[in-house]
């Protein structure tokens, strides 16, 4: 397979490294990335796409024509996280509170790289190039705005690609899986009314916060008991707001948590059971029981026909030693909504060096990226939408 787009990303790589650091010292909210979408824009069409700015909001879709009726999409999301960044990086976070703690500053930068390789290369094309660039994928839903937006439309895609930087993977590593790679997310609020007194009287009182904790140990039994021992799923709760004092006990307690599976029919199991305790425990103890749920995004189930396509393209290129089958994880993604429309697959992109200090958790303060290997992603990518027209048979 033709090495091309590799040896243009490996050229590329100092200025993926800074578009990702420019993009990581001022990170902006779901729905807030006007920076980021105008610098996206203004470089795309400088390169000679056709763009379409505020697609949801903040979104910008940008297109490569070529001959056929074939099209391949390939997406990036470019929101940060409500969270303050560690000291002592030269390309630390410059504005308070918010941080690019999940590496879609990265993902932002390699389409980049895709799409200035893609456009140098513009008469190879064989199949149309759709390139995303999303806003809101933390929680957002963002991904439904672009869909919405026409993002899959005009021409009609027949694929879509997503990579994602990953910690837990070995830096330079291709992570593929067929099937559920990622879980179903929904948010749950449990609300219990007791009746209050005084706590040296708890006879005379239905106490909330001892209905509460029945719940929450029972609700831990849902994945023991009731799921398939070789099936996935969580039920946490993050949150418990009850009292106001030492010697009162409340009249009311509010848990907050999140449920995860790896299929849409063991959500719904995890959903019934989660009403069916909190009803039948309340009940017991004579309380009242409130259940909200919330369905946030569904799985993400990567399509055999795409991981093979980006199996042969990753192979031919890094080699058969660069390419891992990871485990499922029961984080969630939005990319999983474009999935439901169209086949296609979520790509996972090592960067986890422990040398470099970029092995910690996504979402957290300390998280950061391995650089050296961006222009891998890039040239995967690019590597696709060059050789889609011949693989996606």
């Amino acid at each position: 397979m033709d090495k091309r787009a590799l040896l243009l990303a490996k050229e590329l790589s100092n200025e993926i490294i800074s578009w990702r650091r420019d993009f990581h010292m001022y990170p902006e909210l779901g729905y807030e990335e006007q920076r980021t979408s105008s610098i996206v824009s203004q470089r795309l069409r400088e390169w000679g796409y056709d763009v379409i700015t505020g697609v949801g909001k903040t979104g910008v879709i940008a297109t490569l024509k070529a001959d056929g009726d074939r099209a391949v999409a390939f997406r990036a999301d470019m929101d940060a996280l409500p969270l303050d960044e560690v000291e002592g990086r030269e390309y630390r976070s410059k504005i308070p509170g918010k941080m690019h703690a999940c590496g879609h500053d990265a993902h932002t930068a390699m389409l980049l790289g895709t799409a200035k390789i893609l456009a140098s290369l513009r008469n190879e094309l064989k199949t149309t190039v759709r390139l995303i660039f999303q806003p809101a994928e933390e929680g957002g839903n963002g991904a439904l705005k672009m869909i919405e937006g026409g993002a899959l439309e005009n021409p009609k895609v027949d694929a879509i690609y997503g990579i994602h930087v990953w910690s837990d993977l070995s830096s330079g590593k291709i992570g593929l899986r067929e099937g559920p790679i990622l879980a179903s997310t929904g948010d749950l609020k449990i609300f219990v009314t007791g009746k209050g007194g005084h706590g040296a009287h708890p006879d005379q009182t239905i106490d909330p916060i001892v209905v509460s904790s029945a719940i929450i140990l029972a609700l831990q039994s849902i994945v023991s008991r009731n799921l398939n021992p070789f099936d996935s799923a969580v039920v946490t709760i993050g949150a418990i707001q009850g009292g106001t004092a030492f010697n009162i006990i409340p009249e009311t307690v509010v848990m907050k948590g999140t449920y995860r599976t790896l299929s849409k029919e063991t959500r719904e199991l995890v959903k019934n059971r989660i009403k069916d305790l909190v009803e039948g425990i309340t009940s017991a103890f004579g309380a009242k029981g409130e259940v909200e749920l919330r369905d946030v995004t569904p799985p993400t189930i990567n399509d055999p026909k795409a991981i093979e396509v980006v199996r042969k393209v990753a192979s031919s290129i890094f080699g058969d030693e660069a390419i891992v089958v990871p485990k499922p994880s029961m984080g969630g993604e939005d990319f999983s909504y474009y999935l439901e429309k169209v086949p296609g697959a979520f790509i996972l992109l090592g960067t986890g060096n422990p040398q470099k200090g970029t092995d910690a958790p996504h979402h957290s303060p300390r998280f950061d990226v391995d650089e050296d290997v961006l222009y891998m992603g890039s040239a995967l990518l690019a590597s696709i939408a060059l050789n889609h027209h011949a693989l996606w048979k």
